[in-house]
């Protein structure tokens, strides 16, 4: 350990800490910087976060430094601020200053830089600026702008580091120095919206979110990205109801500060014209006062078997087993929702909570064996999540009964196949627990309102229960007391820590 002195607080860090780190530790806040970033090398070339050490000739970088016993450092004096004053005003020299018409205004590294250290008096005379390319498609899913660059080099090390894809590079000297892709090439790995991320001002810019509303204007829900089984820590970006963009929190335990392009998209399906507002009896619209006599006409005896689905949360399936009673229970298709992973981030398994159905113990089914079980019950049955009519197999079995009840979220197979259908929620619409493929149980919060009628799964179910015998949840609260009970999990699901624990408790 090396004990230090920050702006006169004293301070202890463990050996090799960098003084990067350290200054956050003791400031609360970090250091002004472009270039440096948790999750990758360090590069040191934007100079921003130079700090006066006692005994020092010079100003040094702390992103570059580690720290050393006995360290008097400074981080606010007047010579460290001209530092950075000095430095901004080289930036903006030739940049175009289109903060009104930039997608990063209101998160913009360089806005913030200059209001926190700016707001001088121009020692530059000012001069022909110099131009580059605008609005360069360089990828499927990014836009640069060269004029905006500050060449702090953060998208080259994430091509080179994380993708290893290199697609990205930085090109001629001087003040004509660029960042551009390699000739022949595009950005176009599977995660390259992560440079949009990363990028501190607004030179790359996501094609998918530009120019679609201010930032501003945005509320952010803490969530995790359902697209597979990883699921990535992300924040829901939303207003008046809809969804703008999914963007990575960082969960160095997950994902580290990245998701992929893939994932990005999935809130596309949240809304989807094809969703379900309203229950359906038959093909035709009722209201929930009416779904307690159709459900009688259906299943006045209970459930003769209970499908479930990978895509629902951890209290729903604990939860669906309550409704199933000693009915049989599925956890669904086996081998729906595949597709093609990596060694990064994206599961072959395209479902959030597949490890969820492990821990509630229902085990998935192939079509053929579903197909044996649909048409082997004596009475009816309940669908929850998923689709699984998709497959020609159960679409078969389903056919032709007039007593299945489906809860689900579009009017797809399935829903044109059952009886009642009654409109859940999806992930962005209700609060839940999910567990990724290392078993990390991770909560996700509402962030949107669902459409027209559609409820919760939760209060769904709990509709279904039988009543008399059972324990019927009244807040979500309860339910999760009851589910981590019920399934012998060892934590609190209403207070996980921020990076998700493990069932039996650990962190």
């Amino acid at each position: 350990m090396a004990k230090l002195t920050i702006d006169g607080s004293a301070i202890e860090v463990a050996d090799g800490t960098s003084l990067f780190d350290a200054c956050r530790l003791a400031r609360g806040e970090a250091l002004p910087h472009f270039c440096y970033h948790p999750d990758l090398s360090i590069a040191g070339v934007c100079r921003l976060c130079q700090v006066e050490v006692e005994g020092m000739p010079k100003l040094t970088i702390a992103c570059n430094t580690s720290v050393r016993e006995g360290m008097v450092v400074h981080t606010r004096s007047e010579k460290v601020r001209n530092a950075a004053q000095q430095i901004l005003e080289m930036h903006l020299i030739n940049h175009p200053v289109d903060c009104p018409i930039c997608d990063q205004a209101g998160e913009c590294g360089l806005q913030n830089q200059y209001m926190n250290y700016g707001l001088y008096d121009s020692q530059v005379a000012q001069g022909d600026k110099v131009l580059k390319a605008k609005a360069q498609v360089i990828g499927p899913h990014v836009i640069l702008d060269k004029e905006r660059c500050v060449l702090c080099s953060r998208c080259v090390r994430f091509c080179n580091e994380v993708t290893k894809t290199g697609e990205l590079g930085i090109f001629n000297r001087g003040d004509r120095a660029e960042i551009g892709v390699a000739p022949g090439r595009e950005l176009d790995n599977a995660y390259s919206v992560n440079t949009v991320d990363i990028c501190p001002v607004g030179a790359l810019t996501s094609r998918d979110f530009r120019f679609q509303k201010r930032v501003w204007m945005l509320k952010s829900t803490d969530s995790v990205c359902p697209g597979c089984a990883t699921g990535c820590n992300v924040r829901i970006d939303h207003e008046a109801g809809r969804i703008y963009r999914l963007k990575p929190r960082r969960n160095a335990k997950v994902n580290g500060s990245w998701m992929c392009d893939e994932g990005r998209l999935t809130y596309k399906t949240v809304h989807e014209a094809d969703r379900l507002g309203d229950p359906l009896w038959r093909g035709q619209t009722v209201t929930w006062a009416e779904v307690p006599n159709h459900l009688a006409t259906v299943a006045a005896g209970g459930f003769a078997l209970v499908i479930g689905s990978a895509h629902l949360s951890l209290e729903e399936l604990a939860l669906l087993k309550q409704v199933a009673g000693a009915a049989p229970v599925s956890g669904g298709l086996a081998g729906s929702d595949m597709g093609t992973g990596d060694d990064i981030l994206l599961s072959a398994d395209r479902t959030p909570n597949r490890r969820g159905l492990a821990l509630a113990g229902l085990g998935e089914h192939g079509a053929a064996e579903l197909a044996a079980l649909i048409r082997a019950a004596r009475g009816a049955i309940l669908v929850h999540g998923g689709d699984p009519a998709a497959a020609p197999e159960i679409a078969g079995a389903l056919n032709g009964r007039d007593n299945v009840v489906y809860v689900g979220t579009h009017r797809r197979a399935t829903a044109q196949l059952a009886a009642l259908v009654l409109p859940g929620s999806m992930w962005a619409e209700k609060a839940g627990v999910f567990a990724n493929r290392q078993g990390r149980l991770q909560a996700f919060a509402q962030a949107v309102a669902r459409p027209g009628n559609a409820r919760e799964d939760w209060r769904v179910l709990a509709d279904l229960l039988p009543r008399g015998g059972q324990t019927i949840p009244t807040s979500l609260k309860a339910l999760r007391a009851a589910t981590a009970a019920q399934l012998a999990l060892n934590v609190d699901l209403d207070r996980l820590p921020a990076d998700g624990a493990l069932p039996g408790g650990e962190a």
